[in-house]
């Protein structure tokens, strides 16, 4: 008997510490941006990426992705009518320079907004080339 409780203390552990054993992925980067979208995307990114396992670093060479990123504010239609708001375009390539994907995110009500929408599909993407999910 104390041996069958000793094991399902082992287990329940192991189960408990898993996800500290999971390797973290280092994704090296190189945002092009204005330096506050690019700080702020930047900060989003490493957010969300540790939900999955994920860590950014900046770079200027060396990369993994080079992503160009730039946001812009005009109407955002509300049921209240035309807002300020903010919208994103981002495009992402290779160390070689090709065209990996391209996305936007419109109607968001601040830079913040589109930032994190933008942070959660790249990395959506990022994990679905590399085959992680």
């Amino acid at each position: 008997m104390k041996i069958l409780r000793r094991t399902a203390l082992l287990l329940v552990f192991s189960f408990c510490f898993a996800h500290l054993a999971m390797g973290q992925t280092t994704i090296r980067i190189k945002i092009q941006a204005s330096q506050l979208d690019r700080s702020l995307l930047f900060q989003k990114l490493n957010d969300h990426g540790a939900d999955h396992h994920m860590h950014f670093v900046l770079v200027e060479r060396d990369f993994d992705y080079r992503v160009a990123y730039g946001t812009a504010g005009g109407a955002v239609m509300t049921p209240y009518g035309p807002t300020g708001g903010s919208a994103s375009v981002t495009k992402v390539f290779d160390p070689s320079g090709a065209e990996l994907f391209e996305f936007s995110r419109n109607g968001r009500a601040t830079n913040d907004q589109a930032a994190n929408a933008t942070s959660k599909e790249l990395i959506k993407r990022i994990r679905r080339l590399r085959g992680l999910g």
